[in-house]
């Protein structure tokens, strides 16, 4: 079996370009394949590569780190009611919503994270 590193590091910027679009945040993206990374090699010994190929078997490792950072996230308060009506007529009868953006993408390349 490969060692670990050789193995692995092909795979880095494909991880970072899942883990960003799970999480839309390129720092936080690093910050899960690092820990990706982490878990990996610690489970290196026990990797069976008749059951997964690496690629697939770190996809799988770097979706419940990231399934696992979004459970653990603040979850916004959904509107409970109404409130009382607006002393503006003009006033938008639906309440404005932040949209939440994606951070862009570094490209392939670049040292800048973003």
């Amino acid at each position: 079996m490969p060692d670990f590193a050789a193995a692995a590091e092909p795979h880095r910027r494909e991880l970072l370009a899942h883990c960003y679009r799970m999480l839309g945040s390129v720092h936080e993206a690093e910050d899960l394949v690092q820990e990706t990374f982490v878990r990996a090699w610690k489970a290196w010994p026990g990797y069976d590569p008749a059951r997964a190929s690496v690629r697939t078997w770190l996809y799988r490792i770097a979706t419940n780190a990231c399934l696992t950072a979004l459970e653990g996230r603040a979850r916004r308060p959904l509107p409970s009611g109404l409130g009382r009506p607006s002393d503006d007529p003009a006033a938008p009868l639906t309440p404005s919503f932040e949209i939440p953006w994606l951070q862009p993408f570094p490209a392939a390349g670049s040292d800048d994270p973003g």
